[in-house]
């Protein structure tokens, strides 16, 4: 029995030894911030959404929207869309995560709510942003690019618990992005353009959301070629599956190698379908979820 309980001593005190909030974290936060970032910057705020008191039907305003900074100031959007580009500005540049993890899934949960222009990143940005608020509650840094958690929290039993309280929430994190890639992946299954391998040609080809011209001219004859299609489109699924079972990985190798080309894959999406701020909310997924636990960088101004 004694035996046992040591071993669960040392799996403990191995876990406590993996602090989360290192700049990995980090530059997970900043790559989503950047996403919502240029698109406020690059658009119009009233082509992404109109005052709620134009929408007609008050049914589809629900309890939950008075929250968003957009309903709040709803008389200014103008406003309301620049102290959002703060927030995100402090977001990205790392400043008291502690004060801004709150802040920055406010915005994000008032963008998603309030915008009648949405793409799948937003959604996934939401949802890791609420998730990351007990992990920004809890790191006391200046800037999320400092590695020196141990500096400040000093061993004790308060301590080790809010480890692995935020090594918990952080695993939960890690099991949504596994969702997120296994759905994608078994979802298509159902399509039979998918199963037959002609899916990419389809998606490629498409008249509003498939390349523009000029990729359109470079690419098209390579989409007459059977045997590329049926590999491009089953690599797809075959590779969406493995990023979801990266979560059963260990070797720091491999999951870089994995994080690398998670990243590629996603940037090949923005460059054909102009996706980019679904890539910058996928590749700080990523890096949340394959990205090195000691950190990237040594920095511990």
């Amino acid at each position: 029995m004694s035996e046992f309980l040591k071993k669960i001593n040392s799996k403990i005190n191995k876990l406590v030894d993996n602090f989360v909030w290192t700049n990995t974290y980090g530059f997970a936060r900043s790559f989503i911030g950047l996403s919502l970032l240029l698109t406020l910057l690059s658009n119009d705020i009233f082509r992404l959404m109109k005052p709620f008191g134009e929408i007609n039907d008050v049914h589809t305003i629900s309890t939950i929207s008075k929250i968003s900074i957009f309903y709040i100031l709803d008389t200014n959007l103008l406003l309301a869309k620049w102290i959002s580009i703060i927030v995100l500005i402090l977001v990205i540049i790392g400043w008291k995560p502690r004060l801004t993890g709150i802040l920055h899934w406010w915005i994000t949960f008032s963008f998603s709510i309030s915008s009648f222009i949405l793409e799948g990143g937003d959604q996934v940005a939401e949802i890791i942003c609420l998730l990351l608020i007990p992990i920004t509650l809890f790191d006391h840094r200046k800037f999320h690019w400092q590695n020196n958690v141990k500096v400040k929290y000093k061993e004790s039993f308060i301590r080790d618990t809010f480890i692995l309280f935020t090594q918990s929430v952080y695993f939960m994190i890690s099991l949504q992005i596994c969702y997120i890639y296994f759905n994608a992946s078994v979802g298509k299954f159902i399509s039979e353009e998918w199963l037959n391998g002609t899916s990419i040609y389809y998606w490629f080809d498409n008249s509003v959301f498939g390349l523009s011209e000029f990729w359109r001219k470079l690419i098209y004859p390579l989409l007459e070629n059977p045997y590329l299609i049926t590999s491009v489109t089953w690599g797809v699924l075959v590779f969406e599956l493995l990023l979801a079972a990266s979560i059963l990985i260990k070797s720091p190798t491999l999951r870089k190698v994995l994080l690398i080309s998670g990243i590629i894959f996603h940037l090949s999406i923005g460059v054909f379908y102009g996706l980019w701020s679904f890539f910058l909310v996928m590749t700080g997924a990523l890096i949340l979820y394959l990205g090195p636990k000691k950190g990237f960088i040594k920095y511990n101004s």
